[in-house]
């Protein structure tokens, strides 16, 4: 007979997050294990409920996680401040002029720090809250359509919480002993006490595996309208199960399981047309397999949009830039579609009559940049009257901004009007927020590019350069007609990476690619008489970053970890 557990109200299985955000994070003097039973109930509307309380955590505001003006709100400052805020390709301006330490290693290994406790404290939210779920399904017997969906869903929200604190807190594969080293605290019971041992890599990827595997099947037996999700794609489904998987495989170097999985995950999701992906990132299309909900979520000016939105509140207010390193951008052709989302010489190709109306010419984007005061190297100077050349640039990507109208359904014609402090060389049209009130801006979780790409290098490292191949020129045909890839060998991996860089740019994933490649990160300066291989970094952030700095770009664990959790021997991670 089903267990039946009943709630006087889904209201209160909606209010989960607010609960744990205030005070479950496994880091607590007297932490919160569990909730009760009795707050999960196994209707379909309490299913509803108690999943949307697990996706809403996602992109719920953390009040007390705060440095300056950064506020940390979820999944996208996840993706934001560690992803891109360390990266060398992506200068996220308002998190360089208002955290220096967002973007500085040294910071892993403050065991007090803020950098060091954000993603954990996140991470384990959710793994609070898909566990109190998963208390709540009976361990025995056969569950019921709702019970399945809502433990295939919390299975996956926790593998993906274990995924990004591997990414952060754990070593790279190959400095992991073959899985052997101890890394994280594996918490797998609503109920269990605080106190718990560290585990090693492999017990971490071992137990992620089997929930995903498990996630996958379970989603085989969903009722028709729950595997159709609408415009619900805050709720995951066996695709995002699949895709999660698949990251998970590529940091433990597991390529074979990556391919599979990231191939299968994206079956039946198309990619971006070259339309849609110069539309914002603000608005849902078929490629996208798991996005937030649209919507400011609680969270108003808190959002990614107000703070990185090309014409975001803040950008505009504040006169905070988002740029690609040019170094990066430099590597685009004139003829892919992706370089008309940065201000750099080639969109002169793209708005030739603008150009000539402004006086601007391909060669002014290599004397005008100067440094500012905002984190940036401007393209315009600063100060409330530019004069001369700074002026023509001011009015040509003033202009251009408003070129981007008829490929979305708002306008965006007041992009950077108030920005006196000068605009970011190579500044992005990427992510566009709406016109809403509070510039809304909710790029996807996951999409299909993503393990498209996932599965060209997994291939590429299973010694399947057919398929390897064979994605990159899937891709490249809705993003530049004039590519012809003839990159063999070596030189087709690093292709395959470029890719990746330019594609899925400022959407957090650079910083965490370059740690499991254990490539060197090098901010360059801006070299005007050395334009082909400088950067556009102010001297200030350019810095270089080996693999081995700061034991291998691995977090320190919170010191609270250790104060309140005596079974956990800190001796054990070697740091």
């Amino acid at each position: 007979m089903k267990k039946n557990i009943i709630i006087s109200s889904a209201l209160a299985v909606m209010m989960l997050p607010a609960m744990v955000s205030c005070g479950s994070d496994y880091l607590q003097e007297e932490p919160l294990t569990g909730i009760s039973d009795n707050t999960v109930n196994a209707s379909e509307a309490g299913a509803d409920a108690a999943v949307t309380g697990l996706a809403r955590q996602m992109s719920t505001q953390l009040p007390d996680l705060k440095n300056g003006n950064i506020n940390f709100n979820g999944e996208l400052s996840a993706r934001t401040v560690y992803g891109e805020g360390l990266s060398p390709d992506a200068n996220f301006a308002e998190i360089s002029y208002y955290s220096t330490g967002a973007t500085n290693p040294s910071n892993f290994r403050t065991l007090n720090g803020w950098w060091a406790a954000w993603m954990y404290r996140y991470c384990y939210s959710l793994v609070y809250l898909s566990n109190t779920i998963l208390s709540s399904v009976p361990e025995e017997g056969e569950l019921s359509e709702n019970e399945n969906w809502m433990k295939a869903c919390a299975l996956t929200f926790r593998a993906h919480a274990y995924y990004r604190l591997m990414q952060v807190y754990g070593p790279r594969w190959i400095d992991s002993k073959n899985g052997e080293e101890y890394c994280l605290v594996l918490r797998l019971k609503a109920n269990q006490p605080n106190e718990a041992p560290l585990n090693t890599c492999n017990e971490v990827y071992d137990q992620m595996y089997k929930d995903l595997k498990e996630a996958i099947e379970l989603f085989k037996h969903v009722p028709e309208n729950r595997a159709d999700r609408g415009d619900n794609l805050f709720y995951p489904d066996a695709s995002v199960a699949k895709g999660i998987l698949a990251r998970l495989a590529m940091l433990k170097n597991d390529y074979r399981t990556a391919q599979e999985m990231a191939h299968e995950a994206r079956q039946g999701y198309p990619l971006m047309t070259a339309k849609e992906y110069l539309n914002g990132f603000s608005t849902t299309c078929k490629g996208w397999m798991w996005a937030p909900a649209m919507d400011p979520l609680g969270i108003y000016y808190w959002g990614f949009g107000p703070h990185y939105a090309c014409n975001g509140h803040y950008v505009i207010s504040w006169g905070y830039t988002t740029n690609m390193d040019w170094n990066l951008y430099n590597q685009m052709s004139a003829t892919d579609v992706r370089t008309r989302l940065y201000f750099g010489p080639h969109v002169v190709d793209y708005e030739p009559e603008l150009a000539e109306e402004f006086g601007v010419t391909k060669e002014d984007f290599y004397t005008v940049p100067t440094s500012t005061p905002r984190a940036t190297l401007s393209i315009t100077g600063s100060g409330d009257k530019p004069k001369g050349m700074n002026l023509a640039m001011w009015n040509f990507i003033k202009a251009y901004g408003k070129t981007f109208a008829s490929n979305r359904p708002l306008d965006i014609k007041g992009i950077y009007l108030t920005n006196k402090y000068g605009m970011g060389l190579g500044c992005q049209f990427k992510f566009q927020g709406l016109d809403d009130g509070y510039t809304s801006c909710w790029p996807p979780y996951m999409r299909s590019e993503e393990m498209l790409l996932t599965e060209a290098e997994a291939a590429y490292m299973n010694g399947d350069v057919a398929t390897a191949e064979s994605c990159i020129k899937e891709l490249m045909a809705v993003r530049d007609e004039s590519y012809n890839l003839t990159a063999t060998g070596d030189a087709l991996l690093a292709e395959i990476k470029l890719q990746r860089k330019i594609e899925l740019w400022g959407e957090g994933f650079s910083w965490f690619d370059y740690k499991r490649w254990n490539d060197v990160i090098d901010r360059k300066t801006w070299k005007a008489d050395d334009a082909d291989n400088c950067g556009n970094w102010p001297s200030k952030y350019a810095k270089k970053y080996e693999p081995t700095f700061m034991n291998g770009w691995r977090a320190a664990i919170p010191q609270g970890e250790f104060t309140y959790n005596k079974m956990a021997d800190q001796s054990l991670l070697g740091l």
